[in-house]
C-alpha cells in the first residue's frame, strides 16, 4: 500500500489508473478466495497423506488419522482427494470461469488466460 501511495504522490495523474488496478486485483482475489469446493481441505488432506519427509510409523499414522478426520468432517468422497497435493482437480477451469465473469469487459480472453495462469500457479503453492 505504501508503494502505491508513493506512486500516486509522485505521479498524481496516475491515481485513477492505480485505483482501477487495485479494484481489478480485489476482484481477482474475491473470485479465488471463496472455497466452496473445499479445495484447501482437499490439498491439506493430500499433503497429510504425502508428507515432505520420512516419518516414523506412529507419526505417519497420526497424519493419516488427521487426513481421514478432515475428509470425513468435510464429507468429501475419496475420489475427490488429489493423489498428490499439487494435482489440479479442475481448479484452473473454475478459476478461469470466475475470473472471466468478474473481468468481463475489462480484459480480453488472452489476458484472462494469462491472469488465470498466474492465479492458478499461486494457488498451487
Amino acid at each position: 500500500m505504501a508503494r502505491l501511495m508513493r506512486i500516486v504522490r509522485s505521479c498524481p495523474d496516475a491515481a485513477s489508473e492505480v485505483l482501477e488496478l487495485m479494484f481489478l486485483v480485489s476482484q481477482i482475489e474475491a473470485a479465488t478466495n471463496v472455497d466452496r469446493e473445499y479445495r484447501d481441505a482437499k490439498r491439506v488432506i493430500s499433503r497429510l497423506r504425502n508428507p515432505l519427509w520420512d516419518m516414523a510409523p506412529p507419526d505417519r499414522e497420526k497424519l493419516l488419522t488427521a487426513a481421514e478426520t478432515i475428509r470425513r468432517v468435510c464429507r468429501l468422497p475419496e475420489d475427490q482427494i488429489p493423489p498428490v497435493p499439487i494435482a489440479d482437480a479442475g481448479e484452473r477451469a473454475r478459476v478461469e470461469a470466475r475470473l472471466a465473469a468478474a473481468l468481463a469487459g475489462e480484459f480480453d480472453a488472452a489476458q484472462i488466460a494469462r491472469v488465470t495462469g498466474v492465479v492458478a500457479a499461486v494457488l498451487q503453492d
